[in-house]
């Protein structure tokens, strides 16, 4: 393989920076920095992409919420900031993810995983801290921090895991034996847990990340194939014999005769929603759906509230927005010659990009309703901290690309340039 810092000598001849051929060079060619790349793109592109997306996402959340609780007169504000904390606790641990060495990331691993899965396991073992809606008996209540939703942990720990036995034991992704006993064993147990609780759509967000985070890894496509076509059985058995997911299946596939009080609702008020919105909205807080139409309004149906509160100028904002933190991850990876942040990062972006992308089609009928929020936007502790800690290992990735360190270390921080600037003007009234 080329070295990070010049093409082999036997490769073809890198064309120039600015030409087609450059850019289908930087597509196709070898893993790695290509000289005249910013280092640091990666890393404040993504930091304010998450940033924006998180600005929304609170905005939004308050939107809604003011209107919840108007009808129980009780203050928006009491609620709102205690999601908050959430928020600011989420950055802070992105702050402090993004400030860590890769090896400490590793480290991660197993008490993140651990932790998960040991709070989706108290969910059986003890009924009374089980909290149940929608048929998902997900959550878990913890005292001080109300409900929390483990699945969440869970998706970033898988991440870190196929990282883990991708760098750290890669023969354990060649044989059968291996496969099985290391990855799908471990993998199975985590997402069967959550397919206990009756969360289909979590299950699928679980799939999908570590097919991502797999296939980075370098895992053969038969394994694709197989567990593809047994997840697509397993899928179609659970929706065929429960009522609620069949009927919502049966109201997708035939939204005009779906009863529009039961199965049919969410999914016609999401689209009339869309609809009142127009090109450039309604108006910040002036959704009408939200008044008590969409019952999932602050999570799975956000995207419907922004989009008839902004239009479709604000909804392809968040598109875009959506699309910024993917190209990021591309390009994490493609810089990067480390099968662990390869693996990870593919993992990561597929949980974040591959979440919006299957919540925004429920919302505009591409896909049955699903369950699954809005990463950063819909409403949600558990979401938005693991989503926010996810971001962190990226950002940390990031930092430590090929010049990217150096850079930032050279660069003095808002502070220290204010301090510059003021510090001689005061040595000079004295």
């Amino acid at each position: 393989m080329a070295s990070a810092s010049s093409p082999s000598p036997e490769g073809p001849e890198r064309p120039a920076s600015r030409s087609p051929a450059a850019w289908w060079y930087r597509v196709t060619g070898p893993d790695g920095p290509v000289p005249g790349e910013k280092s640091t793109l990666s890393y404040y592109t993504l930091l304010v992409a998450v940033l924006f997306l998180l600005t929304i996402g609170l905005i939004m959340v308050f939107s809604v919420q003011s209107v919840i609780l108007a009808p129980q007169e009780e203050s928006a504000f009491t609620l709102f900031s205690r999601y908050l904390l959430y928020a600011a606790g989420g950055l802070v641990a992105m702050f402090i993810t993004s400030r860590l060495p890769q090896r400490w990331i590793q480290l991660m691993t197993f008490p993140v995983l651990g932790l998960g899965v040991a709070l989706q396991a108290s969910i059986f073992l003890f009924p009374s801290v089980r909290t149940c809606g929608g048929g998902n008996c997900n959550w878990v209540a913890v005292p001080v921090l109300g409900t929390v939703q483990p699945s969440e942990f869970i998706k970033l720990g898988l991440c870190l895991f196929v990282g883990y036995i991708a760098a750290r034991h890669t023969e354990r992704l060649n044989g059968f034996k291996n496969v099985v006993l290391w990855v799908l064993v471990p993998v199975g147990l985590a997402v069967g847990a959550v397919l206990l609780g009756h969360d289909l759509g979590t299950v699928i967000i679980l799939a999908m990340l570590v097919a991502g985070a797999l296939w980075m890894a370098g895992l053969r496509w038969p394994w694709f194939a197989a567990l593809g076509s047994l997840g697509l059985i397993v899928f179609s058995g659970m929706s065929m014999f429960q009522p609620n997911r069949r009927a919502r299946i049966m109201a997708w596939l035939h939204p005009e005769i779906a009863d529009p009080f039961d199965a049919g609702y969410q999914p016609k008020h999401g689209r009339w929603a869309l609809g009142t919105g127009g090109w450039w909205g309604v108006g910040p807080g002036s959704s009408r759906q939200k008044w008590g139409y969409l019952t999932q309004a602050d999570s799975d149906y956000i995207f419907a509230v922004l989009g008839e509160e902004f239009g479709l100028a604000g909804s392809l904002v968040v598109i875009i927005l959506f699309a910024v933190v993917g190209w990021c991850c591309a390009r994490i990876i493609r810089r990067s010659q480390s099968l662990y942040v390869a693996a990870v990062t593919g993992g990561i972006m597929t949980w974040v990009v591959g979440q919006a992308l299957v919540n925004m089609s429920v919302v505009v009928g591409l896909l049955p309703v699903l369950g699954v929020p809005l990463p950063l936007v819909s409403h949600g502790g558990s979401s938005l901290v693991s989503v926010l800690l996810a971001c962190g290992v990226l950002l940390s990735f990031a930092r430590n690309e090929s010049g990217a360190a150096e850079a930032l270390r050279s660069r003095p921080s808002a502070v220290s340039r204010t301090l510059a600037v003021i510090s001689p003007r005061r040595r000079n009234r004295a």
